[in-house]
Formats: C-alpha cells, structure tokens, sequence
C-alpha cells in the first residue's frame, strides 16, 4: 500500500469517529435530558373549593331523595293500614 492510501483510510476513519462522537452527544441529548413539565401547577385551594361544592350539591340530591323516599314508605304504610293484612301469609 501506498503511504497516500494509508493517509487516506487514517483520516477517513478519523472522520467517521468523529461524526459517530457527534452523533452520540447529540442523541444522549435529546434522550437523557428530562422533559420541561409543561403542566399547570395544582391549586389545592381551589380544587379543595371545587370538591365542596360538588359534595354540597350531591348531599342537597341525596337529601331530596331520601324525602322521596321516606313519602313513598308512609303511602305505602298508610295503604297497608287501610286495607289490612294480607290474607295470603304474606
């Protein structure tokens, strides 16, 4: 082999090192580095607010149910009381 040709293949091989270098600093970049969070900071205050009145408007529909129910006990007790028991054991 030539000396040139050895050059040659040197210096090609230093390049080609020296791009895959560059190519491995740039992709532990890109994958080692954490992520920006670009969520929104919690307000627990507010979320805290928010849960209150939900449980307020659920217990206000719970409250209006059990009074639906408690008048559809009494019709039906008061029935009961005004036709007697039943003849069949039950």
């Amino acid at each position: 082999m030539s000396v040139a040709r050895l050059k040659r293949r040197f210096w090609s091989a230093y390049a080609l090192g020296g791009v895959t270098v560059v190519a491995v600093v740039l992709f532990w970049q890109v994958f080692a580095a954490p992520r920006p969070a670009y969520g929104q900071v919690p307000d627990s205050g507010m979320q805290r607010k928010i849960m209150i009145r939900e449980l307020q408007t659920v217990n206000k529909k719970l409250t209006e149910m059990a009074g639906l129910l408690r008048e559809i006990r009494d019709t039906q007790a008061k029935e009961v009381k005004e036709r007697g028991p039943r003849h069949d054991g039950r």
